[in-house]
């Protein structure tokens, strides 16, 4: 039988000591539990502890009873210098924003973590429940979008924080393992996931005389919106996990997570800020809204050597059905900012499926410490033309993980890791994405170089 820690075992506070970039692909983390995050990864054919419940179900089987404490706070960081010829037509040399200034998004922190607890019921059934974060993102940015010209005359000014995003999903996880033979165990989740999102961007529309629904001239020609969409839902997935000991020595873990709908529910917030020449106060509405958001499937395959008593060398490759984020379609039911009723928009994501490669190592040093590395290569599903400042994963990334486990008696234990994600950058070009001449998404203007990740967890 599996070794296992019993009792409680605390993963403590997560110090960031450097601007971090925490996630994996598109908006997923890197992981649950430390062990796992130390291995990078490449632990679904090992999955000795709680976090099998999140890598590989199956593992559960025979572990001990215990109750399990994470907690961490992430900092995600992106650097941005734009490149956008988004000049307005009769406002020579006018961009929209600062052109090869770089600039950083806030170091907002966004604490996440995880709680679980697990009973043995008999030596080959293990059950248990966790609630931990499998997906998140956050970013905000100030004075970004450079807003309203000279002459525009709004009041009042048009807001300085322009881009921002903050996602999250809480994932209640109750799961079973057990063991069929000797040399094999299956497993299986249910994942309830209560998931919010917060994005706000800023956005261009044609300018027009609101009486007789003419164009208007300059500096009318066009308005400047400010978009705030925000919702929560819950969702219902699941997960299943084989685990297969051909040998004593060698271990494969199989995996599968579940595709998961997520009926969002929520408002949209939209002010027009309008030009000094209409005369008017700035045109306010907030429609409710609806959609539903896809959380991707993934399947996993890995392989775990026990080349000696002491140490085990792995390897994992994981699947993301991030093509499942193509269009989102946000319904709009109310009365929109110009007195109409709102209309329906889509959200264009075109994301790509991806696969991640995960390299692990774990050494007994002593009966009471353990010692983990790790490496993996993850590219990113996000094309050039649908990336947003907002959104952290600009571009294939490379890790390096070191970490511990030490054991503290038989009922405590202390776990850390120190994770360094290799710098990384995109050019995007710009682009004129719905044909009205104008170079309009900034998510396909930017330069965005990544930030070193250092974590360490006491």
């Amino acid at each position: 039988m599996r070794r296992c820690s019993r009792g409680v075992v605390v993963a403590g506070l997560v110090l960031l000591l450097a601007p971090a970039l925490v996630f994996a692909g598109g908006f997923n983390l890197a992981g649950v539990g430390a062990k796992g995050l130390a291995m990078s990864g490449a632990y679904r054919a090992i999955a000795d502890d709680w976090s099998a419940m999140y890598w590989n179900p199956a593992g559960l089987a025979g572990q001990g009873s215990g109750v399990w404490i994470e907690a961490k706070v992430l900092y995600p960081i992106t650097t941005v210098t734009p490149n956008a010829p988004s000049t307005i037509p009769g406002y020579d040399g006018y961009n929209l924003y600062r052109n090869g200034v770089k600039q950083t998004s806030l170091a907002n922190g966004h604490p996440t973590g995880s709680v679980a607890f697990q009973y043995q019921v008999n030596e080959k059934m293990t059950v248990g429940i966790a609630a931990f974060t499998p997906s998140a993102l956050g970013s905000e940015w100030k004075d970004l979008f450079i807003g309203p010209y000279p002459g525009y005359g709004e009041s009042p000014a048009y807001p300085d924080k322009d881009w921002s995003s903050d996602m999250f999903v809480l994932d209640i996880h109750p799961t079973i393992g057990y063991q069929l033979a000797d040399w094999i165990s299956v497993g299986a989740g249910i994942g309830i996931k209560y998931t919010s999102i917060k994005l706000q961007s800023p956005v261009l529309v044609p300018g027009v005389d609101p009486s007789t629904g003419d164009r208007l001239p300059l500096p009318g020609s066009h308005y400047f919106v400010d978009g705030i969409l925000t919702g929560t839902g819950i969702g219902f997935g699941f997960n299943l996990g084989v685990l297969v000991h051909p040998t004593d020595y060698f271990h494969v873990g199989i995996s599968y997570i579940g595709p998961t709908t997520v009926p969002i529910e929520g408002k949209v917030e939209q002010t027009v800020y309008l030009p000094a020449m209409t005369g008017l106060d700035n045109f306010y509405g907030e429609p409710d809204a609806t959609a539903d958001f896809p959380l991707p499937q993934e399947f996993s395959v890995g392989f775990a050597l026990d080349m000696n008593d002491r140490l085990t060398v792995a390897f994992d490759a994981n699947w993301t059905g991030w093509g499942d984020l193509d269009v989102i379609t946000i319904e709009q039911d109310g009365i929109g900012p110009t007195g109409a009723p709102a209309e329906d928009s889509d959200l264009v994501l075109e994301w790509a499926d991806t696969w991640r490669y995960n390299w692990g190592v774990s050494y007994q040093a002593t009966d009471d410490l353990e010692l983990l590395g790790g490496f993996y290569y993850d590219p990113t599903p996000i094309p050039d033309k649908t990336m947003r400042p907002t959104i952290s994963d600009v571009a294939n990334k490379k890790s390096v993980s070191l970490g511990f486990q030490y054991m503290l008696g038989q009922s405590f234990t202390v776990s850390g890791y120190y994770e360094h994600l290799f710098s990384f950058e995109n050019d995007a070009r710009a682009r004129d994405n719905d044909g009205d001449g104008m170079f309009d998404k900034i998510s396909a203007q930017v330069r965005i170089p990544g930030k070193a990740l250092v974590v360490a967890t006491f």
